[in-house]
């Protein structure tokens, strides 16, 4: 008799306001260092997955598609992590993005945790507590980890599995901060992520930057708390190009950012030098600009925006909520 277990999640995609680049264990995705970030409201990945008794190997779908590739690959063998502690059953995977995967708004991370949210709530037994989830997710993407609490999250680094995990550090509400995502390239990257937490190990800045992180997180975490947008903007703008300046000068070098990315860069810094726009910016693994601004200046810095990159579509985030079971299946 065929035995089919289902269930359906939602997660966010998160922004690092201190980045994750760089591991200490690439098979459990524990970081070099802790990082910080805000769930992205208008970044979702809708997932749901059916363990099926009949399959004799996983189905994965994303967008309509099936994957044969090595996303594919990559969603099974966490699929089996999950298998060794739980049924051993093939899976139906579907899922739909809001935002383009694969360009510098953080696709794996909202993916993993919908993903594990889905996949182990499908068993109907209650999924294990929210840190524990954290620990799920950072199997499947380390940045996952990050998407499982609402709001405001701090990823603690550790030094093995079980105590690398994530935990709320401000919740949902306790700012009204602004990312508004400049999609300026719908193309996924040249070198993935994943490569360049590999490059970034090797890389003679790495070090250095390991000795001065734990200041700026510290100070980071003090501006998020008391709401500081000045001193929270310039810790996050230098921490991004800090970063970049790791990527661009790898072997090879990973040139993300394109001519429309730093077009938005000086515009937005000209409106703050020129007009005292309080505005500020950070980057991913991609060249999409992350345009950070509190609530109350988010319409004048869109328009501003459709000005300055007309055509270009823009998603306009709030802190996120946390990765949540819900009845819309796609399957």
């Amino acid at each position: 008799m065929t035995e089919i277990l289902r269930a359906s999640a939602s997660a966010c995609s998160n922004i690092a306001f201190i980045k994750y680049w760089g591991k200490q264990d690439f098979d459990l995705n524990v970081p070099l260092n802790d990082s910080l970030s805000m769930n992205l409201s208008a970044a979702v990945t809708t997932t749901t997955v059916e363990w099926d008794s009949s399959l004799s190997q996983d189905e994965i779908y994303l967008d309509g598609e099936r994957i044969l590739d090595g996303r594919g690959v990559r969603v099974s063998r966490f699929l089996d992590r999950i298998r060794e502690q739980w049924y051993r059953m093939s899976a139906r995977v579907a899922s739909v993005n809001s935002f383009p995967a694969g360009t510098g708004v953080a696709s794996s991370a909202s993916g993993f945790a919908a993903l594990a949210t889905a996949a182990i709530g499908a068993f109907h037994e209650g999924l294990p507590d929210e840190v524990e989830m954290t620990r799920w997710a950072r199997r499947g993407s380390g940045s996952a980890c990050r998407s499982i609490q609402a709001g405001f999250v701090e990823w603690t680094a550790g030094s093995e599995d079980q105590s690398s995990f994530s935990r709320q550090f401000c919740p949902q509400d306790h700012w009204d901060l602004c990312d508004l995502i400049v999609l300026v390239s719908r193309k996924s990257k040249a070198i993935s992520s994943s490569d360049g937490h590999r490059l970034a190990i090797a890389h003679p800045f790495m070090e250095a930057r390991q000795e001065v992180l734990p200041a700026r997180i510290l100070a980071l975490k003090g501006a998020l708390a008391n709401r500081d947008f000045r001193t929270f903007g310039e810790l996050v703008e230098h921490e991004a190009l800090e970063v970049q300046a790791i990527m661009m000068s790898g072997r090879p070098a990973a040139l993300y950012m394109q001519p429309e990315t730093l077009r938005v860069i000086h515009g937005l810094r000209r409106w703050r030098n020129e007009d005292g726009l309080p505005v500020y910016f950070t980057l991913d693994a991609g060249p999409n600009v992350h345009v950070l601004c509190e609530g109350r200046e988010a319409d004048q810095v869109l328009e501003r925006l459709q000005q300055l990159v007309p055509g270009v579509e823009i998603l306009v985030n709030r802190p996120g909520p946390a990765a949540t079971l819900h009845q819309n299946h796609l399957l």
